[in-house]
């Protein structure tokens, strides 16, 4: 699946544009970490979505371009310590059938690592079967009448949960699979609606989701162990949505337009798996079709979340989740969409979307950011100088 480019074009490429440091764009502290740009300059669209490797030795980005008239949206996957680039596209699939070959999709709109960057998870359109989740190289598919979509691979990576529509469109729910060769999906919910934003516990069987009515949005959890599906949060008022657990997994985050007036604008929430009230972290947060839009840090006392405030240039901040401080802005890069982080033992490492300051006025598009951070850079960053604790792995 790696490309296969010259020496001289793959140095042209790890020179003018792989992890070029930007010495402008730090917070005001001289000591704050330097950020650094990826993937600039190689594509004519905005890039969405990264993801880092549980490793963090790897990112995988999306794009959308126009090639020959026609818009494609493709990922790409780069390493971030000595350059080697590949696209991701499903080649020679092992559960492909006679007459199936790379021809039979026209775009590649989803991607998720598992750890140890193997039999990655991938969505892709099917020219007549809509979008279908592979893994690749090994023969795992979802398919079905409708789109198959939002792969979330398990901490340990043995196993994967994706969202699976009805034909028409009329529902959706979750179907889990093992990461194995010829292992057979497996489909654990039955309601009415649309359950769709899998996200799992960082240490049990667990995986919370939205449950999408007439109503509303819900957030529920669904018990591997023991197949019960229970609701965390729900509101005929309002929609709750884009849920994920804190690294330690007695908190839970989301998204909700509860105080919104016209149903518009969305707060970043936290609140205790046991508890009815929840804590506004961030407010006004700018939403992403391409991630959950926010990010804990891997100590879980920090929400990271994009602004969604034009005026401002969207701008990137963190926040205490105790709500002790109110949030802080951390770089001047604008234009900021779907932050991600997780731990490198004793570093923290970011990756996110802005607009690539060093592009000419007619192709400005969001590139992908990287930076790390030190225990006592990131505690700075958000007005504090505690030291955090011991980290686990997260991915936003």
């Amino acid at each position: 699946m790696f490309l296969i480019v010259s020496r001289r074009l793959l140095t042209f490429i790890i020179v003018a544009a792989l992890l070029v440091p930007i010495a402008g764009l730090r917070a005001d502290d001289d000591t704050a970490p330097v950020l650094t740009r990826v993937a600039a300059g190689l594509h004519e669209g905005h890039l969405f979505g990264p993801r880092l490797r549980p490793d963090g030795t790897w990112v995988a980005y999306g794009v959308r371009e126009q090639k020959k008239g026609t818009f494609r949206t493709s990922y790409y996957a780069r390493e971030l310590d000595g350059g080697v680039f590949r696209s991701i596209w499903p080649k020679a699939h092992p559960s492909f059938s006679e007459g199936e070959g790379t021809a039979s999709f026209t775009d590649l709109t989803d991607f998720a690592w598992l750890p140890n960057g193997r039999y990655n998870a991938m969505v892709a359109e099917h020219k007549s079967k809509k979008k279908e989740v592979l893994l690749e190289t090994i023969n795992v598919r979802f398919t079905g009448p409708g789109d198959q979509s939002q792969p979330s691979v398990a901490p340990d990576g043995t196993q994967l949960v994706v969202v699976s529509e009805s034909d028409q469109g009329e529902g959706s729910d979750l179907w889990i699979c093992d990461a194995s060769h010829d292992a057979s999906p497996l489909r654990i919910t039955f309601s009415e609606g649309n359950e769709t934003a899998p996200s799992w516990h960082p240490t049990k069987p667990q995986i919370i989701h939205e449950l999408r009515n007439p109503l509303g949005g819900d957030i529920y959890v669904f018990d591997l162990e023991t197949f019960e599906q229970r609701p965390l949060v729900r509101s005929g008022n309002s929609d709750e949505i884009k849920p994920s657990f804190s690294p330690d997994g007695l908190r839970f985050a989301y998204l909700s337009n509860a105080d919104s007036k016209d149903g518009l604008g969305w707060d970043l929430l936290v609140q205790a798996t046991g508890d009815s009230l929840a804590r506004p972290i961030i407010r006004n947060v700018r939403r992403s079709e391409t991630s959950i839009g926010y990010t804990w840090d891997p100590s879980g006392r920090y929400l990271v979340a994009v602004l969604d405030d034009e005026a401002a240039g969207y701008p990137l901040v963190i926040a205490p989740t105790d709500g002790s401080a109110a949030p802080r802005v951390l770089f001047s890069t604008r234009d900021n969409m779907d932050p991600m982080m997780l731990s490198l033992g004793d570093q923290v490492r970011m990756a996110w979307v802005a607009l690539d300051p060093k592009s000419p006025p007619d192709k400005q598009y969001r590139i992908v950011f990287v930076v790390d951070f030190s225990p006592d850079q990131l505690g700075g960053l958000a007005g504090s100088a505690e030291p955090k604790t011991t980290p686990g792995r997260v991915g936003g």
